[in-house]
């Protein structure tokens, strides 16, 4: 026994005096340690990962607005020669359409700070600096600003100007606020009218606000939608319920399609006919090419008592 422990007693001091033998025994230890340490590490990847990722939220100050009513009108055609020159008639108008139309922001002096800017962020432009101009302080740049107006500030279009109203304005602010304006070129007028068609005039079809046009349709369709609802739920209710859901694709859109051209179909071919040539497009099937003669008879009968 003795022996056995001075064995023991020699090896410790061999394992002291080499720190090799040491690190030899103790490193298996740390592999193992490090092993656990990535596993742990990877089976909380996707956690981590969602941790240092800032979610991306929706956003809710945006505003979507709706197209604005306008009524239809022909728009003349000016002479870019001659409307490029300021004359005392036109800025005599212009001087009219800055008062009633742009004083309330840009103020009477054409400085900014008039009594309905308080809070526009960004401001109203000082039309006596020249900096900062977003689309720039030439009388074709002017006309476009007031042409398209400026996203993302309170600057709306006046689009519903004449083209001569928005000249006539456009020559005033330069005429009265801004020292020194810069001078268009031919080029410039010339692409001011490639752009807006001015020389050649142009016809504005009438437009109303997509909520408005759904509200007349849906006004318009009211009756109609009453009996599609109506002839459904008697369908529904009869032995062949089954059977016409067979032929269609869509019931209230076939029921739609037949309400609309009630008035046109006044006997059984005409209502085979006006079914099979619009098929796929009026809620019907392909499965009405299979009818017999007799099943025909019976869908008009049966449709015709519930419409």
């Amino acid at each position: 026994m003795k022996e056995f422990f001075e064995q023991i007693k020699d090896k410790i001091e061999e394992i002291k005096n080499s720190p090799g033998t040491i690190f030899g025994l103790i490193f298996p230890y740390f592999l193992v340690i490090g092993f656990l340490i990535g596993l742990y590490f990877i089976s909380k990847l996707e956690f981590l990962t969602r941790a240092k990722v800032p979610p991306v939220l929706k956003d809710t100050t945006a505003v979507v607005t709706d197209i604005p009513i306008r009524e239809a009108k022909i728009v003349p055609p000016v002479n870019l020669s001659e409307i490029k020159n300021a004359t005392p008639q036109l800025l005599s108008e212009g001087e009219q359409l800055y008062k009633s139309n742009c004083a309330s922001c840009h103020g009477e002096t054409g400085a900014g700070g008039g009594p309905a800017s308080a809070g526009l962020n960004p401001a109203p432009r000082n039309f006596t600096s020249l900096d900062g101009w977003k689309n720039g302080a030439k009388l074709s740049q002017i006309y476009t600003t007031l042409q398209e107006g400026i996203p993302g500030s309170s600057m709306i279009s006046y689009d519903y100007l004449l083209p001569e109203q928005k000249f006539a304005l456009a020559h005033y602010i330069r005429k009265n606020f801004i020292q020194n304006p810069p001078q268009d070129s031919q080029s410039d007028l010339e692409a001011l009218d490639a752009t807006y068609n001015l020389s050649a005039g142009q016809q504005l079809a009438a437009q109303i606000p997509v909520a408005l046009a759904i509200n007349i349709v849906m006004n318009e369709y009211e009756t109609d939608l009453a009996r599609v609802e109506n002839a459904l739920k008697k369908i529904v209710n009869s032995n062949y319920n089954g059977f016409f859901s067979n032929l269609t694709s869509d019931k209230r859109v076939a029921l739609m399609f037949l309400v609309r051209n009630f008035n046109s179909i006044n006997n059984e071919q005409t209502f085979k006919k006006i079914v099979i040539n619009n098929v796929n497009q009026n809620g019907f099937n392909g499965r009405v090419f299979n009818l017999s003669d007799q099943q025909w008879s019976e869908l008009y009968k049966f449709l015709s008592s519930v419409i």
